[in-house]
């Protein structure tokens, strides 16, 4: 394959718009959208200070978490961590987790999200007997 027959699609994230989760209200790009994500659900999340993510698990998805800005918060079952800028975590599907910016920090803290297999709305309570969604 050559140079000029390479498929691919590529957006500059800070360009592209930002949408508020419907669950969270927590400010995103829809990178499935943007690049025409087929096998993947990629998303870039902002997360200022006091901002938090629904505490959650997934049915089927497992999600790869990767710090592009700040360092992060990330809550994990029952335990909240920091998390070094350039760190990457990946999450089963049945752990409960929840990214979050708890902190004094006067900066917006940036995770690209990816989820696999592409499923809609995959997202579960944290236990059944709760309320809280992705």
């Amino acid at each position: 394959m050559t140079e000029e027959d390479a498929e691919y699609e590529a957006v500059v994230v800070d360009d592209a718009e930002r949408e508020p989760s419907a669950v969270s209200g927590t400010m995103h790009v829809d990178l499935v959208s943007e690049l025409g994500c087929t096998e993947m659900r990629p998303k870039v999340w902002y997360l200022s200070p006091g901002d938090e993510m629904s505490f959650h698990r997934q049915d089927v998805q497992e999600e790869l978490y990767y710090v592009v800005r700040g360092p992060g918060r990330l809550r994990v079952g029952d335990e909240v961590r920091d998390v070094e800028e350039g760190t990457a975590i990946r999450v089963p599907p049945e752990t409960p987790r929840q990214i979050l910016n708890d902190t004094d920090d006067e900066h917006d803290h940036v995770w690209l999200v990816v989820g696999a297999p592409p499923v809609e709305d995959d997202g579960l309570p944290p236990t059944d007997d709760s309320d809280a969604s992705a």
